[in-house]
């Protein structure tokens, strides 16, 4: 579901949400059960056992709050939300947006203008197995255009 909501520098900004899916979870899953196991030390990017795909859809795990890194090529760090989430403690809430790839906060204005349907996701949840596809972000953004 799109957001309405554009911000104008000098170039025009659009947000877009993404659902935790299938592919994101089990990501989440095999790196936070390292994580754990590796005594809570941040990891790699490729020590994390990812193919390159599973690594472009790992990342935006950020979104939720639920992993970090400090700074680009550095180490992942599970959150301590993710680390509740993944004990299954709390649930998350799902789609997360971004905005200029970086995370729209719970707050943020964008979240006024959305018209999808935000849910509660535990970590055993069942949730979709499928991937937001490239035609959807450009329809997405084009949609917006016409707001």
């Amino acid at each position: 579901m799109p957001f309405d909501y554009h911000e104008f520098q000098q170039v025009k900004h659009t947000a877009y949400s993404i659902r935790l899916n299938e592919i994101m979870l089990n990501a989440f899953k095999q790196f936070a059960h390292l994580y754990i196991a590796n005594n809570r030390k941040g990891i790699k990017k490729g020590k994390i056992g990812l193919r390159n795909a599973q690594y472009s859809n790992f990342q935006n795990l950020r979104h939720f709050g639920i992993i970090r890194q400090e700074e680009k090529g550095s180490e992942w760090h599970l959150t301590p939300k993710g680390e509740g989430f993944f004990q299954g403690q709390f649930a998350i809430l799902s789609p997360a947006g971004f905005l200029n790839g970086e995370t729209l906060n719970e707050d943020h204005p964008a979240w006024d203008t959305y018209t999808g349907k935000q849910e509660l996701i535990y970590i055993d949840s069942s949730v979709e197995t499928r991937m937001k596809q490239r035609p959807e972000y450009q329809e997405e953004k084009f949609q917006m255009s016409l707001v």
